[in-house]
């Protein structure tokens, strides 16, 4: 994505919140507002294809305004990402995954910059996966993630299960982008969501050292009900931006009440 700048219920209760306590991220907590993070090195596909705007209308709320390729259609993205880093404010940098998924709208800050609403977002990282959660996002904290590029042809994996009613995978051959190439410019994308608590919330990323390989092979499957609605049951293609990319790092800045 960071290419596209120019896309079980028990009788105790919610499963996943249940889950969330145990494994460390409140399903609901104290004020936190603001912050700062990084991703650096890291490895990535970014994929964006077409859906009826219908599948998407009633999850984009109305202060946002749905870019169409052509009439009647907007533009999804899935995007998956493995950093040797990840950093959260001031706390240890440590590997980790995280994966999106979101619809293309028309830059609502009237910044220069790809713009897109976030249906779901999840990460290894749990820090992160809590910052994000914490500030009304459908995020969840995903310890099984999965991001593995290996084999000869070069094939990606991509395992999303979290939230799970959002589940979904990528597979197909690449080629990884070559290190020898100059590096794109700086690239600078955000995603929004809006929140009861905390607003219209701006993740933005400035992107530097990205490259670009080839992965028109590549599909998404969707594995949640939620995400099945809109993309279908059988794979699902992208025609207007399939890659896997390399950049040297991402700053992160999350501002919530932008507007």
């Amino acid at each position: 994505m960071y290419g596209i700048g120019l896309l079980l219920v028990c009788s105790c209760g919610d499963f996943e919140e249940l889950e969330d306590i145990f494994t460390g991220i409140p399903a609901a907590g104290p004020l936190h507002g603001d912050f700062v993070g990084s991703y650096e090195d890291c490895d990535e596909f970014a994929g964006v294809g077409i859906v009826p705007i219908e599948n998407v209308r009633d999850l984009v709320p109305d202060d946002y305004v749905i870019a169409e390729a052509a009439p009647g259609m907007a533009v999804v993205v899935a995007q998956a990402g493995s950093c040797a880093w990840i950093q959260v404010e001031d706390g240890a940098a440590q590997p980790g995954i995280f994966a999106q998924f979101g619809v293309s709208i028309v830059p609502p800050d009237g910044a220069d910059a790809g713009s897109f609403y976030q249906l779901m977002f999840t990460s290894n990282h749990q820090k992160l996966a809590q910052r994000m959660k914490l500030l009304g996002a459908n995020a969840q904290y995903s310890p099984n993630l999965q991001f593995t590029i290996a084999g000869e042809p070069t094939e990606l994996h991509v395992r999303v299960s979290k939230p799970q009613a959002w589940g979904w995978r990528l597979d197909g051959a690449i080629t990884r982008p070559d290190p020898n190439l100059p590096a794109n410019p700086t690239t600078t994308f955000n995603y929004w969501h809006h929140s009861d608590r905390f607003g219209h919330v701006r993740q933005s990323n400035v992107v530097e050292g990205i490259r670009f390989g080839t992965g028109t092979a590549v599909v998404l499957t969707a594995l949640g009900d939620e995400l099945e609605a809109i993309v279908g049951s059988g794979p699902f293609s992208f025609p207007f931006f399939s890659n896997p990319e390399t950049f040297d790092i991402a700053d992160l800045t999350v501002t919530t009440d932008v507007f």
